[in-house]
């Protein structure tokens, strides 16, 4: 057991802590942008109180819609708004308020391409998260200040 924490100071065991289990650390995200600088995050789908990320769609079959992502990093969920998605389809994104076309980042281990959510309103690729487009691919990642966050930086209590 330490006795001392990062910021020098004497850790006092709390008798209490055992009996309550330490919640995760969560990194939810708060601001995100579109490359025109409208806000992605929407109360018309919340996740765990957090307003969801939402991103106009289209399929190659000519459908048209909206899909809410979950703004918790790591977390999975979505729903789709107005559209039928097909497992393994790829999607045209697109900002739902002035229709641009979220541009892409990369490529994805899948075959489809992790398109840019941007984390300022300033489009930067140094400070993006990138989403697949391609449905039922959970692949995302976060960018910041150019460098891959990933789910083993995210400590616990």
């Amino acid at each position: 057991m330490e006795r001392f924490d990062r910021k020098g100071m004497l850790i006092i065991p709390n008798p209490m802590m055992d009996r309550f289990p330490a919640r995760k650390k969560v990194l939810v995200v708060k601001e995100l942008y579109c490359p025109k600088g409208h806000s992605l995050l929407s109360p018309r789908a919340v996740f765990d109180e957090h307003p969801g990320i939402l991103v106009g769609a289209r399929d190659d079959r000519g459908g048209e819609g909206l899909v809410a992502l979950s703004p918790i990093f790591g977390d999975k969920r979505r729903v789709s708004l107005d559209l039928e998605l097909a497992s393994g389809e790829l999607l045209s994104l697109h900002c739902p308020e002035c229709l641009t076309p979220l541009p892409v980042h990369s490529h994805c281990d899948c075959g489809g391409e992790l398109v840019a959510l941007f984390l300022t309103p300033a489009a930067d690729f140094a400070d993006c998260i990138g989403v697949c487009n391609r449905v039922d691919c959970v692949n995302a990642q976060i960018i910041s200040s150019g460098e891959l966050v990933s789910m083993a930086m995210i400590d616990t209590l």
